[in-house]
């Protein structure tokens, strides 16, 4: 990358590698999952963003709609990709109607991939736990 992008990084530990299916989820050590505080928003494509070995750049590791082509759009394209984060976790039902919102550890794309897994509700919310606060 350019020097003027700087080299702030952050890596959100508790994402499993996602390749449009939700399989891998499954396999996560429950004793192993980050017990992180609850949800409050994610800066994905506003400070960071995920490129795959083919040159595509998606918001996250998980939101990999839309991604925007390096090779064909060049780091232009990276300007794309607030608007595309912003819309894709509208795209999935956003977080207002749900009634467990308050206790939910992780932003609403990797919401959404856990319950197309079937994953239990502990592994991504802090229902009853005395952690919630």
């Amino acid at each position: 990358m350019e020097p003027r992008w700087g080299e702030l990084r952050i890596r959100n530990l508790s994402v499993g590698p996602l390749h449009g299916v939700p399989e891998p989820l499954t396999a996560q050590a429950p004793g192993f999952l980050d017990k992180s505080s609850v949800f409050k928003g994610c800066p994905a494509a506003h400070t960071f963003f995920h490129v795959d070995p083919h040159s595509l750049a998606t918001m996250c590791k998980v939101g990999r709609e839309n991604p925007v082509d390096l090779m064909s759009e060049g780091l232009d394209g990276l300007l794309r990709l607030h608007g595309i984060a912003d819309a894709q976790v509208l795209r999935t039902g956003g977080c207002g109607g749900c009634q467990l919102s308050a206790t939910c550890r992780v932003c609403r794309p990797l919401a959404k991939a856990y319950q197309e897994a079937k994953a239990p509700l502990n592994t991504y919310r802090q229902h009853g736990s005395e952690e919630t606060q």
